[in-house]
């Protein structure tokens, strides 16, 4: 992993570029979404990941794509998968 740049988790990417870019509070954006504000705050906060029903409520209030948060999670959770596997010692399967 080295040379690589930390992922930010998608939650505090929702956060600065959409939540606080709009002027919106935890608490409205969770009404707007149709969620609790806790479920909101875990995710903004990076306790929780994005799913897939998030992602459409995303899109569908703020516009873009479920793709586009989905893929973002998809990353952040690959590099940190990588990272706590970089000590496993793994073989390759060679057919015989």
């Amino acid at each position: 992993m080295k040379g690589k740049m930390p992922l930010y988790h998608p939650g505090l990417i929702l956060r600065d570029e959409v939540i606080t870019a709009n002027g919106l509070s935890v608490t409205e954006a969770a009404k707007l979404l149709d969620v609790t504000r806790p479920t909101l705050s875990n995710l903004l906060n990076a306790k929780a990941d994005i799913s897939t029903e998030m992602s459409l409520r995303i899109e569908m209030v703020f516009g873009g794509s479920a793709e586009f948060w989905l893929q973002l999670q998809t990353d952040f959770n690959l590099y940190q998968a990588r990272a706590k596997m970089g000590n496993v010692k793994l073989k390759a399967f060679v057919k015989k």
